[in-house]
């Protein structure tokens, strides 16, 4: 009696054979021992394979994790990375110039270096303790980013959105006072600009 090979056994395991020949085979193992013995192996075998593939992350998940990590592997090939400002120049870290008077409280200026680019802030108080963040993005290597994608967030989330004007500039006028993170989609990157504004801690 000539015993069936391996893959038959799989192929009749997994039920991937055409009717006639799985008649066949189901009538050969009922009368071979040493068959039925090694499809019984094979089965407990493709079971243990099966359990095992179920606890492997879902493909979308392992995606994730390799465009988390593509910007260290790839920086140069990777459009969408991140850009973190520096603070360059403040206005309030700057001495008061002798004999100019301000009626409130005056305007504060920031700039903001990322790379090429420049981001230059206004932020003016307004009433009822609101303030208005207005600024321009600026580059020595390219014309103005018209349409720019802006927002404005506080502990994490973004709470106000605008785009730039054909010359680059943005205001999020009258907004309440909080601490906020501006962030800006460019073609080099995503840039942020951490703690463009501090509110002062209540003393309520």
């Amino acid at each position: 009696m000539r015993h069936l090979t391996t893959d038959t056994l799989l192929n009749h395991i997994e039920n991937t054979e055409d009717s006639a020949d799985r008649a066949a085979r189901t009538v050969h193992l009922g009368s071979c021992a040493s068959c039925q013995e090694k499809a019984e192996e094979l089965q407990e075998l493709v079971s243990l394979l099966s359990r095992d593939a179920a606890n492997e992350p879902p493909a979308d998940l392992v995606q994730w994790g390799v465009q988390l990590f593509q910007p260290v592997l790839s920086p140069k090939e990777n459009p969408l990375r991140r850009l973190v400002g520096r603070l360059v120049f403040d206005s309030f870290l700057q001495p008061a110039t002798a004999g100019v008077r301000h009626v409130g409280a005056a305007p504060r200026q920031l700039l903001f270096k990322a790379g090429d680019v420049d981001v230059d802030l206004r932020i003016e108080s307004g009433l009822d303790d609101r303030i208005s963040v207005a600024g321009q993005v600026l580059s020595s290597t390219k014309p103005f980013f018209d349409d720019t994608p802006v927002r404005l967030e506080s502990h994490g989330v973004v709470g106000y959105k605008t785009r730039t004007n054909p010359v680059g500039e943005f205001i999020f006028d009258e907004v309440p006072p909080d601490t906020y993170h501006l962030s800006m989609d460019l073609p080099e990157g995503q840039v942020t600009l951490f703690c463009v504004y501090r509110a002062e801690p209540s003393m309520a």
